[in-house]
């Protein structure tokens, strides 16, 4: 487990992909549903939402939209 403190405006962290290969499924998962960006990693974008995604879903102050592309969500 590694544990870091970052600034929530703008949370980024030096990526372990080079140390660990397993590091970048991981990061690009924090990356997609917290914001959380690492630097040097070699492929962040993310992985299970569309790109154009508003957000970040696991934030707490984070506000699911009604309707994405014309479909609604709620």
């Amino acid at each position: 487990m590694l544990k870091v403190q970052l600034d929530r405006e703008n949370p980024s962290v030096i990526s372990l992909v080079s140390l660990w290969k397993a590091a970048d499924w991981h990061e690009r998962e924090t990356y997609d549903m917290y914001g959380i960006v690492y630097q040097d990693h070699p492929d962040l974008r993310r992985i299970l939402l569309p790109e154009d995604w508003p957000g970040y879903p696991m934030r707490k102050d984070y506000e699911f939209p009604d309707e994405y592309q014309g479909i609604p969500l709620k």
